[in-house]
């Protein structure tokens, strides 16, 4: 546990320093610390994600016990400790392993810096996790461990109850995708063989959800590209999407290309994909991609989609549109995502995402279909944008989003569809699809 410890604590201070995700941050600690040790890593990762799905839960418990003093007055070696140290008490392996974590701190980080914390460190076990007397938004933000802008946010869209249900927590399973561009006959056989549990989706195509994945990604079949990890919601899009064998598709925000590699397995890797993308370092990842899944029709195009210029000239049969969000829909599984984000991060993604599907649009060819995703559950991020742009773009209209495994969109836009992560066992997640008359 003590090198586990040390990881956690470098990823923790990683992930409040540069705003990464959980796992960024274990890779950079695990190679700063030159670790090589697949279960430290492992218990690691598990800490980390406990303390990120807990953090403003956690630093309500230090704060009272470090008064008059605060978190932000600490350094962040710290900082982070205590935040795995009040886990590891309320939510852990309980009280004898948080007193060997603070004795193995202080050998790690020094005496020194432990001066002004002792006091904290007693405290913090006879804390009581009781929020009454608070008003209902900071109640509910401390009791499910979400930050009070999105808490407030879903009580004015969903109402209290449905609020509670979607704040729950939840975990989120692991899906993948058969890639049927290569010779997977064998292949479930073969994961079995190694070990893992799989069960096929009802709903979806060559989709298997994995009980316990560790370490799945290095069975000669990932390498080989005959499977690839993708969320069911996910994959649910290119399934909505529906692209035929010999159509051009023109894939916006596209990198790392996931969704690509699925577009052209539908096409059995018979027509043209245009996959856009702002970002040149993404890119690069999408042509590895690309290569060891075997897809042959998929060209990645540097542009921004934010302005008509920013694509390729062309008349698309089909254009989905995949648009950075708030991630919202991740929140369980990438809990350090709801804490990089803050109220005023859904109205300017909400504006980005409008620019973006509006210029995607001047790209569908008359008869082609539009499908716009997102993994957020806002309603400003995906009815309102799409709303909005129906109501600007008369030429555009809904229809069916099928195969239908979610809930029918909002604001009277029923074609589409909602998934949310309490409800089936996936990202949350959104998905509408438009026809151009």
């Amino acid at each position: 546990m003590t090198l586990a410890w040390t990881i956690a604590i470098e990823a923790l201070s990683w992930i409040e320093l540069r705003r990464i995700s959980g796992d960024a941050a274990l890779r950079r600690a695990t190679r700063q610390l030159d670790v090589d040790d697949a279960a430290a890593s492992r218990e690691s990762g598990a800490l980390i994600y406990g303390v990120m799905s807990r953090l403003n839960t956690l630093d309500h418990v230090i704060e009272d016990s470090l008064r008059p003093d605060y978190l932000g007055n600490l350094s962040l070696g710290v900082r982070s400790f205590l935040r795995l140290y009040t886990y590891t008490v309320h939510f852990g392996e309980g009280l004898a392993a948080a007193y060997a974590l603070y004795d193995h701190a202080k050998e790690v980080l020094g005496e020194k810096a432990f001066s002004t914390v002792d006091e904290a460190v007693e405290l913090i076990p006879r804390q009581e996790l009781c929020f009454s007397g608070l008003d209902l938004e900071k109640r509910l933000a401390l009791m499910y461990s979400h930050p009070e802008w999105y808490v407030r946010y879903l009580l004015r869209e969903f109402g209290e109850e449905e609020t509670k249900r979607m704040l729950e927590p939840v975990e989120v399973p692991v899906y993948l995708r058969l890639n049927t561009l290569r010779d997977v006959s064998q292949t479930v056989k073969g994961l079995r063989g190694h070990g893992l549990r799989l069960e096929k989706d009802r709903s979806i195509d060559h989709v298997y959800r994995v009980e316990d994945p560790t370490g799945f990604t290095s069975v000669p079949g990932y390498r080989r590209g005959e499977f690839i990890i993708q969320d069911r919601a996910s994959v649910l899009a290119g399934a909505v999407a529906a692209p035929s064998p010999g159509e051009l598709v023109l894939d916006v925000c596209a990198a790392p290309g996931i969704k690509t590699s699925h577009l052209a397995q539908l096409m059995g890797n018979r027509g043209r994909i245009i996959s856009v993308d702002s970002s040149m370092r993404r890119l690069r990842s999408f042509e590895g991609i690309m290569e060891r899944l075997g897809v042959e029709i998929a060209k990645p195009f540097l542009g921004d989609a934010r302005t008509v210029g920013g694509l390729p000239s062309v008349e698309a049969d089909l254009v989905l549109v995949d648009p950075p969000c708030t991630g919202s829909g991740n929140f369980f599984s990438e809990p350090s995502s709801r804490w990089r984000l803050s109220g005023r991060s859904i109205g300017r993604m909400s504006d980005l995402q409008y620019r973006i599907l509006c210029s995607a649009a001047h790209r569908v060819a008359r008869g082609g279909r539009l499908v716009y995703s997102t993994c957020s559950v806002t309603v400003d991020e995906n009815e309102g944008v799409v709303r909005a742009f129906l109501d600007e773009n008369p030429d555009f209209v809904a229809v069916e989003a099928a195969p239908r495994i979610g809930e029918p969109g909002l604001r009277g836009l029923h074609e589409a569809q909602r998934l949310y992560p309490h409800l089936h066992d996936c990202n949350g997640f959104f998905i509408a699809k438009m026809a151009r008359t």
